[in-house]
């Protein structure tokens, strides 16, 4: 069977066409205080695997705070037996599609992710135009239930909707700001390893603190995939290091040159494990980076530069520019694995 769990969402901002670098949209947030997990019911899916997605997210968001970081909608379907029409309504509903993106996000082969049939897929994010939290995997497609793979994946893509939405809230002003103007490849959080490698990081500790799976295991197989992409990664001409995994358009290349890469979760998990032992607590890979960039973004946008707000906050919660961890972690990747 083929049964998918989703948990999206995206970033909408209407753009004026004379917009300024401090032009910011604001949003309240949905009841604060009050915030709820919502996993609807679709044929195929199993009672079973709606509990085992409720209990991994429910254990996540309490890793965090005592309730889910928005109202979060985790939608399950299987792509042979479920109403795949009923699915996608829900998904646009959450989404905030309206008018001529209603259409389109309806049409099965039009809508997110080339549609609803797609399987081994996961993604999550804060939907800014709803304020509500959305996100998506698939089940018995990885051969990997045994070490509850799956319970992973829907702590991941929990992380994800955290991260969305942290990374645009002003916590004294209990809002969130999206800058309107931002350049193409505009990092919203962080480059793509940390952003990754966050959320695997994060599910570790999880699945670790909850005993769905050893952590000291996973950890050590997720740094045996680093070490074994690296080595590839010489063989066909292209350093695996953190810095060439901080940009979509970076693994694009890599694609490109039939290279399929992976560091940004696994190099990036031991990154913010490593960023951990130096600062001997995980306050700031899970909740003190984030909170810090919307507010450091805005102070630097008003000094006329962009994009400076993770960086900052990199800076202030972990002591160093990321240029410089660039090199402590370089550095610590040519360790043995026992030192590690």
């Amino acid at each position: 069977p083929k049964v998918l769990l989703l948990i999206v969402g995206c970033l909408t901002t209407s753009v004026a066409s004379a917009v300024g670098i401090n032009d910011y949209d604001y949003f309240k947030r949905v009841s604060p205080g009050k915030e709820r997990l919502i996993v609807p019911a679709y044929r195929g899916v199993s009672a079973k695997t709606r509990r085992l997605m409720k209990r991994a997210i429910t254990q996540s968001y309490k890793a965090l705070g005592k309730r889910p970081i928005a109202n979060t909608y985790a939608l399950y379907w299987h792509t042979k037996k479920s109403n795949l029409t009923k699915v996608a309504k829900k998904w646009c509903s959450v989404a905030g599609r309206k008018g001529r993106h209603l259409k389109r996000c309806l049409t099965e082969g039009g809508g997110w992710d080339k549609g609803f049939k797609t399987t081994n897929i996961g993604s999550a994010v804060f939907e800014t135009a709803t304020r509500q939290g959305l996100m998506e995997a698939t089940e018995d497609t990885w051969g990997e239930t045994n070490v509850n793979f799956h319970a992973k994946t829907a702590a991941h893509e929990y992380f994800h909707v955290y991260q969305t939405m942290m990374q645009h809230y002003f916590e004294k002003e209990d809002r969130i700001g999206i800058p309107q103007k931002r350049p193409r490849e505009y990092i919203d959080g962080g480059p793509v390893w940390m952003i990754e490698g966050g959320a695997d990081y994060f599910a570790y500790n999880v699945m670790g603190k909850h005993k769905w799976r050893d952590y000291e295991d996973w950890m050590e197989d997720t740094l045996r995939d680093a070490k074994q992409e690296i080595a590839r990664g010489k063989k066909k001409g292209i350093k695996v290091i953190l810095k060439n995994y901080a940009k979509e358009s970076q693994l694009e290349k890599m694609i490109a040159k039939g290279f399929s890469p992976h560091f940004q979760y696994d190099g990036g998990a031991w990154a913010m494990a490593y960023l951990r032992y130096l600062k001997g607590t995980n306050k700031g890979v899970f909740t003190n980076y984030y909170k810090d960039i919307a507010e450091l973004e805005r102070t630097w946008r008003k000094k006329g530069k962009i994009n400076y707000g993770w960086q900052m906050s990199f800076k202030k919660n972990f002591g160093m520019t990321v240029s410089q961890f660039y090199t402590k972690f370089n550095r610590f990747m040519k360790w043995s694995t026992a030192r590690q």
